[in-house]
């Protein structure tokens, strides 16, 4: 079988204006056949993604974390050979991480197998958690030495042990610091989270952290079903909700687009934004409304694809008098 890398074509002999429109044109093409690949491997990705085993949260974190993340997205996108060898690579610095923590700081320029042998003679490391690092560090040999045997591996095989691979290593990382982790007070790691996902945004941190938006709250749903038992993947996507109570107004915001009332609900304590119709207006200025004024309304969302509430509306609301 022969190699052709051939993507970009050569425009030598028109002018550069030229040159620019063509390989736009080339670059969009490009965009179409990468578009049609991923979407042809989308069910795949997925499952690949939902092979990875969750650990929750951890206290503590380094220059590893980086490594993991790009492992896992590497091996949703089915890049074996690049996952194994970023698990190893991060293996590695996640022991020499935990090494210079518990004060072994005379392990850092040995090789990954002594090092490990020394912890685990040191009483750092359990037989089983040895093994399973060890394990890691001779698969990742094997791929980064490509030797024959390696070389003869098929992909679900290289795909059973990049999977092994990283799972193994997210349970040694659980295991060796969530002794360390502090006691949250509930709703804490949910705000940590909201705060995690904004400097991401911010500060354009490593390639494979929170995907995006959708993501994100993939993520606040899973803690906020550990934290406070609430799973807001309320039902069916495009169903209607439908909530009618006591609200206190916070917030009237008349100046953004679209505009919109922030509401308390006074009895569960949470709030909720609603966007304003043309008439819902009319009537908040009709009624003489303002913040911290108290109305008994009915509001609703469309649920949207991951079943969670998303844009809320008023179905009717009147103001309410103690």
């Amino acid at each position: 079988m022969r190699y052709f890398d051939c993507t970009k074509f050569d425009y030598k002999n028109i002018t550069a204006e030229e040159s620019k429109a063509l390989t736009k044109r080339d670059k969009s093409a490009y965009k179409h056949s990468f578009t049609t690949w991923i979407n042809n491997e989308i069910e795949q990705i997925t499952e690949r993604k939902w092979q990875i085993d969750n650990i929750g949260v951890v206290e503590e974190t380094g220059d590893f974390i980086r490594l993991i993340k790009e492992a896992e997205l590497t091996y949703a996108l089915g890049a074996f050979y690049s996952t194994i060898a970023l698990t190893g690579i991060a293996s590695e610095d996640l022991c020499k991480y935990f090494a210079k923590k518990t004060g072994h700081i005379d392990l850092q320029s040995l090789t990954q197998h002594v090092r490990l042998q020394k912890l685990k003679e040191r009483g750092e490391l359990s037989e089983e958690t040895h093994k399973a690092f060890d394990a890691i560090r001779i698969v990742r040999n094997d791929c980064l030495h490509f030797n024959d045997d390696f070389k003869t591996r098929d992909q679900s095989t290289l795909g059973a042990e990049a999977l092994n691979c990283i799972n193994s290593l997210k349970a040694i990382y659980k295991e060796l610091f969530s002794p360390s982790n502090s006691q949250y007070k509930s709703g804490e790691i949910i705000t940590k989270i909201i705060e995690d996902f904004a400097r991401q945004q911010v500060y354009k941190t490593s390639f494979g952290d929170t995907l995006n938006q959708e993501e994100f709250t993939m993520k606040l749903r899973y803690f906020m079903a550990k934290e406070l038992q609430i799973d807001v993947a309320i039902s069916n996507p495009g169903d209607k909700i439908t909530q009618t109570d006591l609200f206190r107004i916070e917030e009237i915001d008349f100046e953004v687009t679209p505009k919109e009332i922030t509401l308390h609900h006074i009895p569960l304590g949470i709030y909720t934004t609603i966007d304003l119709a043309d008439e819902d207006i009319k009537k908040i200025q009709d009624l003489g409304l303002s913040e911290d004024d108290t109305i008994f309304a009915s509001i609703y969302s469309i649920l949207n694809h991951q079943g969670m509430s998303a844009t809320w509306y008023f179905e009717t609301f009147i103001a309410f008098k103690s």
